[in-house]
């Protein structure tokens, strides 16, 4: 079983990343898939996240109490996570807007996610830049998979875009 979750401010594109890892789970490796996600719709500020639970078999929890992989694009975000983040394995954050992370002892994933779908094109691609980190961090993930659910979810003007943030991503990580 594997626990993702992906934390922001709103509008930042956390639940779309949550969609996207978890269609790519489901219908492209054929895994079992819960998602859960949590984004204040009226207006755009706060906290928004998308939990992703996936496993081979049958899910019976619902529920991420501690993520084996913490994706986090705010500062903010990461602040009032602070207890949960201490007991995740994997912390993977966008060091264009989280810059203290002192303290966590367990695995920092640095991923400038932000300067680097800047220059791509646009930052609001820093959600597909840490998709492709994690890809390139759990070998639960294939890349080829997130590709794939990228091209279906996108409108066509933005799929090349999200591709290559996909795999600058999981460059950035498998270097």
């Amino acid at each position: 079983m594997m626990k993702v979750r992906i934390g922001g401010w709103a509008g930042q594109g956390t639940v779309r990343a949550g969609t996207i890892l978890g269609k790519a789970l489901a219908l492209e490796q054929d895994l079992h898939v819960v998602q859960q996600r949590s984004y204040s719709a009226a207006v755009r500020s706060g906290i928004a996240y998308s939990d992703v639970i996936v496993d081979k078999d049958e899910l019976n929890e619902l529920v991420i109490e501690v993520p084996d992989y913490l994706l986090v694009l705010y500062q903010d975000t990461l602040d009032e996570w602070w207890d949960i983040a201490e007991r995740t394995e994997h912390l993977i954050v966008d060091t264009t807007r989280v810059t203290d992370f002192s303290g966590f002892e367990g695995e920092v994933h640095q991923v400038p996610a932000g300067r680097m779908a800047e220059k791509i094109g646009t930052s609001k691609a820093a959600n597909v830049v840490l998709l492709g980190s994690l890809a390139g961090i759990s070998d639960e993930i294939k890349l080829e998979s997130l590709e794939k659910t990228i091209r279906v979810e996108f409108p066509e003007k933005y799929v090349d875009l999200n591709v290559e943030a996909l795999k600058k991503g999981y460059e950035r990580v498998k270097r």
